[in-house]
């Protein structure tokens, strides 16, 4: 009988120390996951802020590029159906105003993975609402997604989205 009680208590002591174990595996599990997602989310912040600082090297609008004089008024802006790239601007090298970003996509690869990218430029007015007029302020939209950042349990891929909004007189 002496003998089985220790049997018991070496078994115990086991599942216990099994259970401890469990737990320490799941939080070192939970840690890098959040540590991993950190990363990724640092990833995508760095790239919608290079494409945000590269617009905001560009002019304001084509009629900047090609005019050496302040508009009259903000109706000499390209009008809203028309933002987005002029032709001959295929690349984001070509582009060489704020509102050639608009409606542009890329995949860009990086040491954490692809990271699916979508542009999008309009006018705003005075509150930063939408407006379908040309204005003194334009705002981009930068929405990033990877296959690598998921929504909890239902595995729907996170859509970032960053924003600048620019203004004509402020550059």
């Amino acid at each position: 009988m002496v003998g089985y009680t220790e049997v018991l208590q070496t078994i115990g002591a086991m599942v216990i120390f099994s259970l401890i174990l469990l737990s320490a595996t799941r939080m070192i599990q939970r840690n890098t996951l959040m540590q991993v997602e950190g990363e990724l989310e640092q990833e995508v912040v760095a790239l919608a802020q290079d494409i945000i600082e590269e617009g905001r090297t560009k002019e304001f609008d084509e009629y900047s590029v090609s005019s050496a004089l302040p508009p009259a008024d903000a109706n000499d802006f390209a009008a809203p159906s028309n933002l987005g790239p002029d032709s001959g601007e295929n690349t984001r090298q070509d582009f060489d105003d704020f509102d050639d970003y608009h409606d542009w996509e890329e995949v860009i690869e990086t040491e954490h993975g692809e990271f699916n990218i979508r542009t999008e430029v309009f006018y705003v007015n005075d509150s930063f609402n939408k407006t379908a007029s040309p204005t003194y302020f334009k705002k981009m939209q930068v929405f990033i997604t990877s296959k690598f950042l998921k929504q909890g349990s239902s595995g729907e891929m996170t859509e970032y989205r960053l924003e600048f909004t620019r203004n004509y007189y402020a550059d």
